[in-house]
């Protein structure tokens, strides 16, 4: 707070404008914030757009006591004919003052506002605004404002006996308040901020006769700390039962609006046949559009009624801080009335805002194809250039889960379920610093986001961040996502209805939300990240199994790159994949001339071939005992993870290396061993720890182990083997299904392989 002083009778004191409200304001630099009265906020809430946002601070006064503040609020306001905008702290308490509002370091400092004690006066870009004069406001308001300090009844509590307390330890400790204060009722303690690195709670107490408490000091430090008698060791705040606070759950909602208010209208919004539950009959498909109803919360359709959390806070360093600005891109025709429609709704629902950043990056509009029901109707999806911005921007990395490794969990299950957030990085807020970083600019203006954007780098990191907080304790085998989309799989409906359950009780939690038009709820197969899902296991998509069958004969190097590039993603699937890619995979060596032969020819129609009759994979089931059978070509290595069945050899997943030149020369037995070797690994997340069986002929690993004196090489392989647990079961060269498959070239579907002693089926 400020003092006047006797001589001048000034106080820093000017007048500011809420849209057509005209407030009084104090600007004190001697203040870490900016505060506004409650009733002030209500009055400014009629006639201009406030956004509530979060901020968790203990507000002091300069005598230590405790402001109690409602919550932070962050609005735009006019001095003379310039726009400014701070974050002010709603007080509980008004404060009887001519001036409602309190500018603090934080606004005057955001906002370049320089101030001229001689001539009492701020000065704006050059522009100067005098103070008012001191007839202009009520000589009365320095001693309101020693009122608005004393309102809180504080005072000194100290130590009533010399403690001494060993590291580590914690001791009570008896205190003393002023013998002056008698009072019936409870108080507050407050302990004082120490360098002694001992530790005190705050805490509750009663009033008594002889003016003490008991406290519980711990000694973090690694030495013995002594505290003298009477030291002052904190204060004393008078505790009101109207002063407590209930704790809320709002989340940075836009235009005063509760996050009560924004559920009503999420439940009001919510149209039942948005859900497709038409695949269901009866009770089951009652109960569970039921279910949905009820977390209504959960839902959002329009931008209005998004999720909104600041549970991850992203945070975009860069590696300078020179403005870039580009010029906008021309908006297409066919796009213009789009663009104007989403700008609009982006505003309206204080996504973005009006922004006068030096950074400025052009906006695309990119088509996007129209969900089922909605016509033909050209839709777009709006999308910020941020390459160069991406340029400067200091990495946040963290490592994304492997797709394989959500599909082997989730695979072979009964039922399904797909959530998809909606406009997801949308529903995570923007520290007030970034948000001019990531200003963006097109036809109709400029704008920056007050959520995350897409496209913009680390974007996806903390989305991911984000989702797995939210899901922290509940993804497993049952519940996985990967990035917007949460997948559930469960082998009954009472348990997906569970899940889901679950999972709307945590989206609720962190205020999320999601599309339902674009939910698949309790299906028996699904298409999750370029695989089809059901009960059997796991097979490409239709539409993958479409792009790689009707890719041409490739005429370059270019375009052999993405047929493997497809065909790579796949590879798990297609048994000994890099013996049958070597002649396709040579064409794109360095120096190697492209000549696509018959070889490529064969190999390109083999594996469209496979590709045909979508090859499916069960998931691995951890509690039944797991195979591996290995072979070894003079071009490459391979290997097959296995389980049984019916009595019946099932695939899990398939493994291929092709050789380098050094490895070619191996001797046929090192090549078996390397084989073994190069699958334990691939396949170690699986095998390490547990039991599992080796078939072979057991000649690489016998014929190794009993040597004199092992090469370098070899002895670490078997050292590497030494750290599983795994026994060697022998199988006859002409019954290995790997030794099968890699001789005999015309054979081209492993549904024969059950015609062999070692029963063996594709799924």
């Amino acid at each position: 707070m400020s003092c006047k002083s006797e001589e001048t009778n000034q106080l820093p004191l000017i007048n500011i404008k809420f849209g057509s409200l005209q407030k009084t304001a104090l600007i004190d630099t001697g203040a870490n914030i900016s505060l506004i009265q409650a009733t002030t906020l209500e009055k400014i809430k009629n006639v201009t757009k406030v956004e509530y946002i979060s901020r968790s601070v203990r507000i002091k006064t300069i005598d230590n006591s405790c402001i109690p503040y409602l919550s932070a609020v962050k609005i735009k306001f006019k001095i003379e004919n310039k726009w400014f905008d701070s974050v002010f702290f709603v007080t509980k308490n008004d404060w009887d003052s001519n001036y409602e509002i309190i500018l603090g370091y934080d606004c005057i400092q955001t906002n370049k506002i320089l101030i001229d004690s001689i001539n009492n006066c701020i000065i704006m870009d050059n522009t100067k605004l005098h103070f008012l004069n001191h007839k202009d406001y009520d000589q009365e308001s320095i001693s309101n404002e020693s009122k608005f300090i004393k309102e809180v009844n504080v005072n000194a509590v100290r130590v009533c006996q010399m403690v001494d307390i060993e590291p580590g330890q914690s001791k009570i400790v008896t205190l003393s308040i002023p013998s002056s204060l008698r009072d019936s009722g409870s108080f507050i303690f407050i302990p004082n901020v120490n360098k002694l690195n001992y530790n005190i709670q705050n805490s509750l107490h009663e009033y008594n006769e002889n003016n003490k408490f008991t406290t519980i000091i711990e000694n973090n430090s690694n030495q013995k700390i002594r505290i003298r008698k009477k030291t002052k060791i904190g204060v004393i705040q008078k505790f009101h039962e109207e002063d407590i606070v209930e704790p809320t759950d709002q989340i940075g909602q836009v235009n005063t609006i509760s996050l009560e208010k924004v559920k009503q209208m999420r439940k009001e919004e919510l149209n039942p046949n948005q859900f497709n539950l038409n695949h269901l009959n009866g009770k089951v498909k009652e109960e569970i559009l039921q279910l949905l109803i009820n977390n209504y919360s959960v839902f959002s359709s329009t931008y209005s009624t998004l999720g909104s959390t600041d549970k991850v806070v992203p945070e975009f360093k860069l590696y300078h801080d020179y403005a870039l600005q580009t010029k906008p891109y021309p908006i297409p025709k066919i796009a213009k009335e789009y663009a104007q429609e989403e700008i609009k709704k982006l505003l309206d629902a204080g996504i973005i805002e009006p922004s006068s950043s030096n950074y400025c990056f052009p906006v695309i509009f990119v088509k996007k194809k129209p969900l089922p029901g909605e016509g033909n109707k050209q839709k777009f999806r709006m999308a910020i250039d941020y390459r160069l911005l991406n340029c400067i921007t200091e990495s946040h990395k963290i490592c994304l889960p492997k797709i394989m490794d959500i599909i082997q969990n989730i695979a072979g299950k009964n039922w399904y379920s797909v959530l998809d957030l909606k406009s997801a990085f949308f529903q995570i807020q923007l520290k007030d610093k970034d948000k001019e970083k990531l200003a963006f600019c097109c036809e109709l203006g400029n704008f920056q986001p007050c959520r995350l954007p897409f496209g913009a780098k680390n974007s996806t990191s903390y989305f991911h961040t984000l989702m797995s907080k939210c899901l922290k304790d509940i993804q497993g085998s049952n519940i996985q996502f990967f990035l917007d989309d949460i997948i559930l799989a469960s082998d009954t409906i009472q348990e997906m209805k569970c899940l889901l359950q679950q999972v709307f009780e945590r989206l609720e939690r962190f205020n999320l939300t999601l599309d339902p038009a674009k939910m698949q709820i309790c299906e028996n197969k699904i298409t999750y990240l370029g695989f089809e899902l059901n009960k059997s296991g796991y097979s490409p998509s239709e539409e993958n199994v479409r792009k790689v069958t009707k890719f041409p004969v490739p005429k370059n190097v270019k375009e052999v790159q993405s047929y493997l590039g497809m065909l790579n993603y796949f590879r798990h699937l297609i048994f000994n994949f890099a013996e049958l890619a070597q002649p396709i995979v040579n064409l794109t060596k360095k120096n190697s001339e492209f000549i696509w032969d018959q070889k490529c020819q064969d190999a390109f129609n083999k594996f469209q071939d496979m590709m045909l009759t979508k090859p499916t994979l069960k998931n691995i089931k951890h509690n039944e005992k797991l195979y591996l059978i290995t072979d070894a070509s003079k071009v490459a290595v391979c290997g097959i993870l296995m389980q049984k069945s019916n009595g019946k050899f099932v695939p899990i997943e398939f493994y291929s290396k092709q050789l380098n030149p050094a490895e070619m020369r191996y001797p046929s037995i090192r090549r078996e061993l390397y084989a073994i070797f190069l699958s334990v690994k691939h396949f170690s997340e699986h095998l390490y720890g547990r039991e599992f069986s080796i078939l072979t002929d057991a000649k690489p690993l016998s014929h190794h182990i009993h040597l004199d004196k092992q090469p370098d090489i070899v002895a670490r392989w078997l050292l590497y083997l030494q750290s599983f647990s795994y026994s060697i079961e022998h199988v006859p060269g002409f019954s290995n299904p790997a030794d099968f498959l890699t001789r005999v070239q015309e054979e081209t579907h492993v549904n024969s392989l059950k015609i062999f002693p070692i029963p063996y089926v594709m799924a």
